[in-house]
């Protein structure tokens, strides 16, 4: 039968040992405290106390994944935490912090996708904060939790809308009176992508804030060029693209005060399947001439339909058995260059969820091709 006391005197030892520096040792305790609890949790997926204490034992693991550099653990167990921790109920500030630890797990694992729809969801968490308020309730979390998501999107998202989220990230710290690392971070993203994008005003003014507060601090080197805005301006330019009216309300000035900071307020969610359906030839037409351009438009579109779908848009729901092909098909275009890896296990897991939710909507047979190979492709970088 199984036993939390165990459990619980099991991952104070993990902790011990991890302070210790006796890393196997300690994830050995830990592997044996989650099996008690996931044993407690077959029987009595109600117990709410094992549920928390459950999922605070997966943080610490995969804290300790990631203090020896072994990421793929370390996701792997924040994966688990998002999954015990989803019946809790969280408010919207530690629902935020955890899922802003799954996407940096995620990123540093290589699992882009994951990353930014992790990120993503996190602020929509905070979605009742206001950021213009220093004084009011949730301010400092969300100026945080911007400034963690800013660092996933610059890897794993549109540079645009990684520099709108470190901009805001950086005004509201100020604002809130801390000048710690994440402070320096956001100035450091923004110097850097300004300045990548010729942005040079505003490269300048982030620059001489990072200066000011953080003298010691290294420059940072952009580390994405690709835009949305520029890969769909590159898919009009062959031809591929001619909606010039829905690159603009995809792509808001990234300069502007204004400048989304979420994929979710990048547009009105209403134009995630307009998007999907104008994307789709576009991917597919550049998947092979233009990989990087192609990646990105079709991530960014993934993005804002994963969005639309949290939210509940009701013509990506209702009529999922005509978006949803679509969906699989822009996806699959990435796949054709036979990369392996994790972002391709990535990928995998998208496509599977896609798949799956296909076959309960029951998908006109035409499209059972396109299925099929999807899940020969979900078959070959399944995680095993």
């Amino acid at each position: 039968m199984p036993n939390r006391r165990f459990a619980r005197r099991t991952h104070r030892e993990a902790a011990r040992l991890v302070a210790a520096g006796d890393h196997p040792a300690a994830q050995a305790a830990f592997a044996a405290a989650a099996i008690e609890y996931r044993d407690r949790l077959a029987g009595h997926p109600g117990d709410r106390s094992s549920r928390e204490d459950f999922a605070d034992l997966l943080a610490a693991r995969a804290a300790a994944h990631t203090a020896v550099g072994e990421h793929p653990h370390a996701y792997a167990a924040e994966r688990e935490r998002a999954e015990v921790a989803a019946p809790l109920g969280l408010p919207g500030p530690a629902r935020a912090r955890q899922r802003l630890d799954f996407a940096e797990a995620a990123v540093r694992a290589g699992r882009l996708l994951t990353a930014a729809v992790q990120a993503d969801s996190a602020l929509n968490a905070l979605d009742d904060t206001d950021p213009a308020d220093p004084a009011g309730a949730g301010f400092a979390d969300l100026a945080a939790a911007l400034a963690r998501a800013a660092r996933v999107f610059g890897r794993a998202a549109d540079p645009d809308l990684a520099v709108g989220a470190a901009d805001q990230a950086a005004r509201m710290l100020l604002a809130a009176g801390r000048q710690d690392e994440l402070l320096r971070d956001s100035l450091r993203l923004a110097a850097a992508l300004h300045a990548a994008s010729g942005r040079g005003a505003h490269a300048r003014g982030a620059k001489d804030l990072l200066g000011k507060y953080f003298p010691d601090a290294a420059a940072l080197t952009a580390p994405n060029l690709v835009t949305l805005r520029g890969a769909l301006q590159t898919a009009a330019g062959t031809g591929a693209f001619a909606d010039a009216t829905l690159i603009r309300r995809l792509c808001p000035d990234p300069a502007g005060r204004d400048a989304p900071p979420t994929v979710s307020s990048r547009c009105d969610l209403g134009l995630a399947a307009v998007a999907l359906h104008a994307a789709e030839p576009a991917v597919e037409a550049l998947a092979r001439t233009s990989p990087g351009a192609a990646w990105r438009i079709a991530t960014e579109v993934h993005y804002l339909l994963a969005a639309a779908d949290r939210h509940g848009e009701r013509n990506l729901h209702v009529n999922f058995r005509d978006h949803g092909p679509v969906w699989v098909a822009m996806l699959m275009a990435l796949a054709a260059d036979g990369k392996r890896g994790p972002l391709m296990a990535d990928l995998a897991l998208v496509l599977a969820g896609l798949c799956d939710r296909l076959h309960t909507r029951h998908a006109a047979p035409e499209y059972e091709p396109l299925i099929r190979a999807a899940q020969r492709f979900i078959a070959m970088h399944r995680e095993r």
